[in-house]
Parts: C-alpha cells; structure tokens; sequence
C-alpha cells in the first residue's frame, strides 16, 4: 500500500504539529520578586509563651535558576562574616505619626538563608512561591515593638544579582 499526502495535507500536518510546540519562555538572570501575602496570627513558641507569628510570602522568578545556598556554601563570599552569607533580606517599616520610618534597633534587618534551589535538566528557569515565617515574643512587661509595620525585601542570587525589593501589606496589631 503506498500512502501519499497531498501538499495541503503536508501544510495541515505541520501546523498541527507547530501549534502542539509551546513557547519557551526567557526569564533575565537577575531574579524577580513580587508580594503575595501576608498572614500575622497569636501563637506560642516552643515554650509555650505567646508569640505573634507572620509568614510573608512572594513569587520569585530567575533565569538561570541561580538562587539559595547549600549548607556546604560557608567560605570565601558566603562567609558567615561576609554580605552574602544570607540571601533573603527582610527590613522592617514602623509607622510613626503616619510615616513609615526605618526600623533600625537590632532584628530592623531579618535576614535568611534561600535553600539551593537551582532546577535540575537543562531548562534553568526558576519560578517559585516563597514563604518566611518571622516571631515575635511578647509578654505583658515587654509588649509588642510597634503596633503598625511592614517589610521591604529582596533576594540575592549566587552570582551577586540582586532582585527588585518588594513592599508587602501593612502588618497592624
């Protein structure tokens, strides 16, 4: 049997096919960030003493999937005395007479460790959601720090890009 496909089945075949193809997608290498959420609620620590708990949450996005840090990443530029030890950078906000105001008493600036998370195969593109719970202990004879905040944040990739800084929503107590 011998099969033959006229020219315009050829075309119809070969727009199927590319209509199948999806579009690869090109991020920049510099890593991207954006505000998600903020969720603040009571809790208590391991000890049981009451703490407020708030877990800020982002979307990131990377080209080259260059982000986070493994645990053996400890020498030369992620020293633990050097900048880029930490990779997530949180600075508080507190409103004073309706101005938000640098927060600059020790815990102003929270800083953490993003997990190596580079993808593995070829396609290094990284899209990923983020989130960062941070406590606040609190007693009756040492309250709350503020009553009225919100963070500015960025991350840094392995290669020293540093990404926009976000602002989340405001944080009241």
């Amino acid at each position: 049997m011998n099969l033959r496909l006229s020219t315009s089945a050829k075309y119809l075949t070969l727009l199927l096919l590319l209509a199948g193809c999806k579009k690869v997608v090109d991020y920049p290498d510099i890593p991207a960030i954006s505000f998600t959420s903020l969720i603040s609620q009571d809790s208590t620590d391991v000890l049981q003493n009451p703490v407020k708990r708030v877990t800020l949450s982002f979307h990131l996005t990377d080209g080259d999937g260059n982000i986070g840090l493994s645990p053996t990443d400890i020498t030369g530029p992620f020293s633990p005395d050097s900048a880029f030890y930490y990779n997530l950078f949180i600075q508080e906000y507190q409103k004073v007479n309706g101005i938000f105001t640098l927060v600059t008493t020790r815990g102003g600036l929270k800083t953490y460790r993003i997990p190596d998370l580079t993808p593995s195969g070829q396609n290094k593109t990284l899209i990923a959601d983020i989130s960062v719970t941070i406590e606040y202990p609190y007693t009756y004879a040492d309250p709350l720090p503020f009553k009225e905040f919100r963070y500015e944040f960025y991350v840094v990739d392995r290669t020293f890009n540093l990404s926009n800084r976000d602002t989340s929503a405001v944080i009241v107590w």
